[in-house]
């Protein structure tokens, strides 16, 4: 015979019971509760068939993209207008446009018009800017000078037969001078200045040339010694100026490669978007059925009440979790279409972007540290940088150290000067090579503290060691930079096993667990519902973790600094310069 004794927790059950008998005993009309255990369900709206429709338009649209057929995308068009008109959306504005792009595709057409890429272009483009301004100091110069003088002045005469009366007299004389001056400064710091000068003079004295005519022409040459002496020393400003546009076209090739990145990120997240909103779909339909299979038990007295609830219960949460999806997945759609085609206009947003490739396994690359941190030193552009402001610093120290000597210079000049009543005979005098004047001298100018110059000095001292400091910083980060990426792909190769076999048996799980509620076993609609959700987690988990190792792929080429190889045909010719300088550097 069957054991009467009763099991373990019996005493506490039937005591409970007892307990509540009495209760009710006590007050035999309950007070109404304030609020029932569910509303009746005619009054809660859980199924949304135009929503299931409009989601299973939009994912089928995204597989006629794919499979590149007009008239089947033009009729799913038709639908989701339809649908849309029947019911709410999460969307802006319906999608006319369909653009099925590939990474490539996408990383090409930012590349072509992205406003980022466009500043930074612009930045590299003013620098050189720079190059011709070092450069001008170097152009000859001309400067035209004249101006004409009228003077009375006052003069005691006391000689009759000089054309003056005896006593104070006024001088009236005319005075035109124009001159002509072309300088010009060298390379080795020479400057040379060849002056033209010529003066016209009318005076009332009888006893001069009137009018007088006197041209001259001379030249000065000036020789520095010490400060500003040397090609190396006037070379140097222009030399820094080239490296500064360099700098500007690293900074170039630099925000290509982030963009890059972010192209890859924004592509890879709508596809995880899209492998979203798939999961909450289905997770949705298995709701809905768990539902209808409710109904039909609770109708041949297979289920209780409460079980309804815990069903509708679950298609609220699944509808809940489809449209976050949706929007998460327009949200993605947007975020790259900034980056591939952006446009101040709102109606050029509307584009219905649909990503080709899928996230699945690609063949492991080879992973070596070493290889990977000799490859960054000679490709990153970072590198390039902090290699050309060590050099500036260089260079800044030079000029600065050279501007702290005394100024020496040597100096030569040559005249020769003509003279007569006549324009004609002025020069004829001037050619004839009889009046001349010749002369050399040395000039000395030395401040008597040089506080100004030698602090400049200090200064540039310190900038260099700041650029060394800068690159081991740099390379310390780059290898972290290295380590994490190597590391990263690793882990991502090693979860991408682990999450497979998460969602597979997620998928058991919830197998078991509907034979167990179809049979009335140890099992209720709630451990259903949890198994669902649990399966839609996994799924999304294994297509996060798909997108999370090709997105550490592509962070591992970018801290080689190789990512934007498969691309140079397109980048503007300043990012090839850094790069092939760069690959020179390696060789």
């Amino acid at each position: 015979m069957p054991s009467t004794c009763p099991r373990r927790g019996r005493p506490w059950l039937a005591l409970f019971a007892c307990c509540a008998a009495w209760a009710y005993a006590q007050d035999p009309e309950p007070a109404p509760q304030p609020d029932s255990l569910a509303e009746p369900e005619e009054t809660l709206t859980v199924e949304r068939p135009d929503e299931v429709l409009r989601i299973e338009a939009e994912l089928e649209r995204i597989e006629s993209a794919r499979s590149i057929s007009p008239e089947r995308i033009a009729a799913i068009r038709k639908r989701l207008r339809e649908i849309d008109e029947e019911g709410a959306q999460t969307s802006l504005a319906p999608r006319q446009e369909t653009m099925a792009l590939t990474v490539d595709n996408a990383v090409r057409m930012a590349l072509d018009n992205n406003p980022d890429f466009l500043v930074a272009l612009v930045r590299a483009r003013a620098a050189t800017a720079g190059i011709d301004e070092a450069q001008s100091v170097f152009d000859p110069v001309i400067s035209v000078d004249a101006n004409f003088t009228n003077s009375r002045s006052a003069f005691f005469s006391g000689n009759p037969f000089s054309g003056f009366p005896v006593g104070l007299n006024v001088a009236t004389s005319d005075n035109f001078t124009a001159s002509t001056t072309l300088s010009k400064r060298f390379l080795l710091g020479t400057s040379v200045n060849i002056l033209w000068s010529e003066t016209r003079t009318k005076t009332e004295n009888v006893f001069a040339l009137n009018p007088a005519y006197n041209p001259s022409l001379s030249v000065e040459l000036v020789q520095p010694l010490l400060r500003g002496a040397g090609l190396g020393v006037n070379g140097l400003a222009i030399e820094i100026a080239e490296s500064n546009a360099r700098l500007e076209e690293a900074n170039l090739a630099i925000t290509l490669l982030d963009g890059v990145v972010a192209v890859e990120q924004a592509y890879w997240d709508l596809v995880g978007a899209e492998a979203t909103l798939r999961s909450a779909k289905r997770q949705l339909d298995s709701s809905v059925r768990l539902l209808e299979d409710t109904r039909k038990r609770i109708r041949l007295g297979a289920s209780a009440e409460l079980d309804i609830v815990i069903a509708q219960s679950g298609v609220a949460q699944s509808r809940e979790s489809l449209i976050v999806a949706e929007n998460g997945l327009e949200a993605a759609r947007d975020g790259l279409l900034r980056l591939v085609r952006p446009s101040g206009d709102p109606s050029k947003w509307d584009v219905f972007l649909v990503p080709l490739e899928r996230p699945m396994e690609v063949e492991d690359p080879p992973l070596d540290l070493g290889r990977s941190l000799n490859q960054a030193r000679n490709q990153r552009p970072e590198f390039y940088q902090a290699d050309l402001r060590i050099e500036n610093a260089r260079r800044t120290l030079a000029l600065r150290e050279n501007e702290a000597l005394p100024s020496l210079d040597v100096v030569g000049t040559f005249r020769e000067e003509g003279l007569g009543g006549t324009h004609h005979s002025a020069w004829s005098a001037l050619g004839s090579g009889r009046f001349y004047s010749w002369g050399a001298g040395v000039r000395v100018n030395l401040p008597l503290f040089l506080r100004a110059e030698r602090a400049r000095e200090r200064a540039a001292k310190l900038q260099l060691e700041e650029a060394e400091a800068a690159l081991t910083v740099l390379e310390s980060q780059v290898v972290l930079e290295l380590r994490n990426a190597v590391r990263n792909v690793l882990a991502a190769r090693a979860r991408l096993a682990t999450s497979r076999a998460n969602r597979i048996l997620a998928a058991r799980q919830l197998e078991g667990t509907r034979l167990k509620v179809k049979n009335g076993a140890d099992a209720v609609p709630r451990d259903e519902l949890d198994d669902l959700a649990a399966l839609a987690r996994a799924e999304t988990q294994e297509i996060q973790v798909r997108v999370a190792y090709r997105m550490a792929l592509t962070r591992l080429k970018r801290a080689e600094g190789v990512l934007l190889e498969p691309w140079l045909d397109v980048v503007d010719e300043r990012v090839q310069r850094v790069l092939q300088r760069e690959r020179r550097t390696q060789e």
